[in-house]
């Protein structure tokens, strides 16, 4: 979860895909165009991949893997499993891989912008020039006069995206946060880092507070004593719920990844939760950094009125505690925009479509 630490941040408001794995290994400043034939398409979470082949201009057989966003993402943007497949001819709008060059013909990859078939059809339909971005100032601290918009409701109910900020796009889990105040144990798994060892390439999860940084979409479903929080392309057993009635940890708990959450509301409106009963989990406090019993999460969430969008948004504070791998607590920020239109798709994750990208690495 690799948010910002101040209270002031810019945020990237764009539709464009993000995938599972991090931008570190394709170059972003670099637009390709791969034409060739599909020869297999996996719709799968947590990222849709195609394969192509084609003849490059030494005559060889090259082979391209093709990683792009969620499916639900895709098919919020008229993209859907039929639009492409096996057999087409196509041109795929790429950021390559930024090793290509050393590579076998047979290992080409890229990261999947958008798609023009054989008729001239784009996919999206709509061409990737024309997709709006726009840098937006948030300012997180609270502000008494209101002039911020928050709206000091209490309703979370909704469909909600992480957006994250330009920083996060480009080094979106690419390095452990050596930065943080880590402990001796702390320190070694940060210099033993190994991107391609994230446990979510295979699938099993890292529970909160990693979770909450999801670029999938989240549902909040608010009910009279609790809120349960569920993301795509997560199993049922990483849903969160929030109790709200006061309860206490149960004698009998048995701690797991996403803990023990209780809330409350404050008088802004905000929502102010602390989660405890974890259990260890690999890389379960940011990518590299595992999470001891000791793990404890304080969050606050506020609505607050989206001003580039006319939505709402929703800013939210995560402060992490774990003596065995921090030597003191590390607050981090991040913001959600409300989705009214994005209907949730629950997609389960499948371990060889996480991990069919580090073929080509």
């Amino acid at each position: 979860m690799r948010f910002i630490l101040a209270t002031t941040f810019v945020l990237l408001v764009s539709i464009s895909a993000y995938s599972h794995h991090s931008r570190t290994y394709f170059q972003l400043d670099v637009e390709a165009r791969v034409t060739g034939t599909v020869t297999q398409v996996k719709w799968r979470n947590p990222h849709v991949r195609y394969v192509l082949t084609r003849v490059n201009k030494q005559g060889q057989m090259e082979t391209w893997s093709l990683d792009g966003q969620t499916p639900g993402g895709y098919e919020q943007e008229g993209w859907n499993e039929d639009s492409i497949k096996v057999g087409d001819h196509v041109t795929f709008i790429v950021n390559p891989n930024n090793k290509n060059n050393l590579r076998p013909p047979n290992k080409q990859s890229g990261l999947l912008d958008s798609a023009i078939k054989a008729d001239g059809t784009h996919v999206p339909p709509k061409s990737a020039e024309g997709r709006a971005v726009t840098e937006v100032e948030v300012k997180v601290e609270e502000d008494p006069t209101n002039s911020f918009g928050f709206s000091g409701s209490t309703d979370f109910s909704g469909n909600w995206k992480y957006y994250l900020i330009l920083d996060e796009i480009k080094l979106l889990g690419s390095e452990a946060p050596k930065h943080w105040p880590l402990t001796e144990k702390g320190k070694a798994q940060a210099d033993a880092f190994d991107l391609d060892d994230d446990p979510n390439f295979q699938c099993v999860e890292s529970g909160a507070p990693r979770i909450l940084s999801y670029v999938y979409d989240r549902r909040w479903d608010r009910y009279e004593d609790r809120i349960v929080i569920s993301t795509e392309a997560t199993p049922d057993d990483q849903n969160r719920v929030i109790w709200l009635d006061g309860r206490k940890i149960p004698e009998d708990y048995t701690p797991t990844a996403i803990g023990f959450s209780t809330g409350r509301f404050e008088e802004d409106g905000s929502l102010a939760v602390q989660t405890t009963g974890f259990s260890a989990v690999r890389w379960g406090l940011e990518s590299g950094i595992d999470s001891s019993e000791h793990k404890r999460l304080v969050e606050r969430y506020t609505l607050v009125n989206g001003f580039h969008t006319g939505g709402t948004r929703m800013i939210f504070s995560v402060t992490i505690e774990d003596k065995e791998y921090l030597t003191r607590p590390v607050t981090v920020h991040g913001v959600y925009d409300l989705a009214p239109s994005r209907e949730f798709a629950k997609f389960e994750c499948d371990p060889e479509s996480a991990s069919a990208h580090l073929e080509f690495n």
